[in-house]
């Protein structure tokens, strides 16, 4: 017999049910739209399954939270909570369940927590510290510190302003317009980091290919290939109080000034 769908409305939720035959429920998808009426500094995810998608472009006195449940069994309960000026999302609905989240928060918006699976991608944020499983962090406009680390998936910073920390296990970190110090590390993968402003920057890859570009400035220069070319196109200053370290195991190492 075919597979059947059908759609219903519940006010707020809209249920998408799955049937194959004649055989009993195989899946259930239920969307959730709330908007709570709170000033949230803080969003926190707590460790499961799913997309997170914080985007801090919203009015300062609200936070809006689209969630979309994917579940066999028993309808999980509520899978967030409000303390204070803080968002919690729990990525954990239970067995057989994954839910993910569009968040609409305000500018500059902290967001910390860590995921086993899913893409997490944020805009407009300030400080950002997340750990992820398996899936790729994108990052798009942060005001503060970013500390970012995946397992196995790849990770794009673009626009940050201050320090940042990244690492990956399995993937390639690409960052792009960054204005502070940078540390960035995979093990299999490539390194493109782009600089705004002088600053330190430390690229190494295990396997993997890594490039630097830095606007004009005093740089030490310090590089390593264990089977590879280097291309060094920034003078190596002594004195200087900035340091470029870029390394990598087995690939081709590439330094450029603007």
């Amino acid at each position: 017999m075919a597979l059947l769908r059908s759609t219903v409305a519940l006010g707020a939720a809209t249920a998408l049910v799955l049937t194959a035959g004649c055989d009993t429920l195989a899946f259930r998808e239920l969307e959730f739209d709330q908007t709570e009426a709170v000033r949230i500094g803080t969003v926190t995810v707590r460790p499961g399954s799913g997309d997170v998608v914080v985007r801090a472009t919203g009015k300062a006195t609200e936070v809006r939270i689209r969630r979309v449940l994917r579940y066999h069994g028993d309808q999980p309960g509520r899978t967030y909570e409000i303390r204070g000026d803080e968002l919690v999302l729990d990525a954990r609905c239970g067995p057989h369940c994954s839910v993910s989240y569009e968040v609409t928060a305000p500018e500059g918006v902290t967001v910390r927590g860590e995921t086993g699976s899913g893409d997490v991608t944020l805009t407009k944020v300030g400080t950002v510290d997340f750990v992820l499983g398996s899936g790729t962090i994108r990052i798009t406009s942060a005001t503060g510190p970013v500390r970012a680390e995946t397992g196995s998936g790849n990770i794009a910073v673009t626009d940050v302003a201050s320090p940042t920390r990244l690492r990956a296990s399995s993937g390639d970190i690409a960052g792009d317009r960054l204005g502070g110090e940078v540390d960035a590390e995979t093990g299999s993968g490539d390194v493109t980091l782009d600089l705004d402003r002088p600053a330190s920057a430390r690229a190494h890859a295990s396997s993997g290919d890594v490039t630097l570009a830095v606007p004009a400035g005093r740089y030490r220069v310090q590089s390593s290939t264990g089977s590879g070319e280097a291309d060094l196109g920034v003078r190596h200053d002594p004195g200087a109080s900035l340091l470029l370290d870029l390394s990598t195991g087995s690939g081709n190492v590439t330094l450029g000034q603007r």
